[in-house]
């Protein structure tokens, strides 16, 4: 969860003095999921990506499905020219099997 980096704001949102982590081994294994993510996206961390990844790996089947783009950056899911043909055909096409 978000870090304020002020142990007392911390403590307001959550009772404590740092975030608590989220359980991703709480995500159903049959849950359909679309992950796409950018190599240019200075907002998301590859490091944190990559956990998410590894604890999602049980996944059933086809219902995880990962988009690597590396020329993607944080903006270029809804800025860039080629989002249409790039991200979103590809993810209505997975809604469309689940």
């Amino acid at each position: 969860m978000y870090d304020y980096d002020d142990e007392e704001k911390n403590r307001e949102h959550y009772g404590e003095t740092s975030p608590p982590a989220y359980n991703m081994a709480s995500i159903p294994n049959d849950l359909p999921l679309f992950l796409s993510y950018g190599g240019a996206d200075a907002l998301s961390d590859m490091n944190d990506v990559q956990l998410l990844l590894d604890s999602l790996k049980d996944g059933e089947g086809d219902k995880v499905v990962k988009q690597y783009r590396a020329d993607y950056a944080h903006a270029d899911y809804v800025m860039s020219a080629n989002a249409k043909q790039d991200v979103y055909d590809p993810l209505i096409a997975f809604f469309r099997l689940q």
